[in-house]
């Protein structure tokens, strides 16, 4: 179990990240600001047939995450004889953009800590979804965890560490290069696939606070995990999401990698990323697809 130490320990270098703003001052962009023309050339350098594939879940309508009563996905359709012989289809859909179901970008505004929001501010701020209105584009560097570890998921009694982020990049033989995207599998559909429920009673594999401190050190753009936070009473609390509100990490939750995994054989393991929330103003995040580009 992680002690109170350590959790003070942690909460306490965190806090020293927030005071030292990497991006100035009441910034609204975060770790994006981190693509720059370098970091654009690259992805159009990587992207070479033009092939896409998409890292979203299927829009499922679950709770998980949320709690009893919460709605994640709902569609009510709507047919309308518009005479003629002419007839149209519609239909209104709620979404929720948070939880453990279904894929979505946190807007920097999502988490705050110690009374404060990232950046500095006080509340929430009209434009904390800033990162929508040009969508992201960066080159997509995949880090296989489960393969690094000899092919099983992450589990409960194996956090991942900053030396199994490392270990998963090298086998690519590509370094990984500030402005970059992380695209950190853990294996979460092939543990769902054989296991049945990843998230069990308030517990859940993940990224652990060394993770987290690697994250930190590496001048990620965007992190696209499918499994988040390691959460059994050993590491501290919510590590890597508090990363969003010291740095501004953009984080892409709930991904899938099962069709990326089987697209590298063939396109050569490396591609662009391409995501693009809704422009909605105040939003605390946004379901999306994001699209890898080989």
């Amino acid at each position: 179990m992680a002690t109170s130490s350590d959790q003070d320990r942690y909460t306490d270098w965190v806090r020293q990240l927030a005071g030292r703003p990497r991006y100035g001052d009441g910034d609204r962009w975060g770790s994006l600001n981190l693509i720059d023309a370098d970091a654009t050339g690259r992805a159009v350098g990587a992207v070479r047939s033009g092939r896409l594939v998409s890292l979203a879940r299927p829009m499922e309508a679950t709770t998980a995450g949320l709690g009893e009563g919460a709605v994640t996905f709902a569609m009510d359709r709507e047919v309308h004889d518009l005479g003629n012989g002419t007839t149209m289809a519609g239909e209104t859909v709620v979404l929720s953009c948070h939880g453990l179901g279904n894929t979505h970008v946190d807007a920097l505004n999502h988490l705050s800590f110690f009374d404060r929001w990232y950046g500095g501010g006080q509340g929430l701020g009209a434009d904390a979804l800033a990162l929508a209105r040009s969508g992201i584009f960066t080159r997509a560097v995949h880090a296989d965890v489960p393969a690094g570890r000899g092919g099983a998921p992450v589990t409960l009694d194996a956090p991942v560490t900053g030396d199994d982020i490392q270990r998963a990049i090298e086998m690519t033989g590509q370094v990984f290069r500030p402005g970059d995207a992380l695209l950190l599998d853990m294996g979460r559909d092939v543990a769902e696939s054989e296991g049945g429920p990843w998230a069990v009673d308030g517990y859940r594999p993940g990224v652990g606070a060394s993770g987290a401190e690697w994250l930190a050190d590496n001048d990620v753009s965007v992190l696209c995990w499918d499994m988040q936070d390691h959460i059994d009473g050993r590491e501290p609390v919510g590590c890597v999401h508090m990363l969003l509100w010291a740095i501004g990490l953009v984080l892409v939750d709930n991904c899938d990698f099962g069709a990326y995994r089987a697209a590298t054989v063939p396109e050569g393991g490396f591609g662009a990323l391409l995501v693009a929330p809704l422009p909605i103003a105040g939003a605390t995040g946004s379901n999306v697809n994001p699209v890898a580009i080989f």
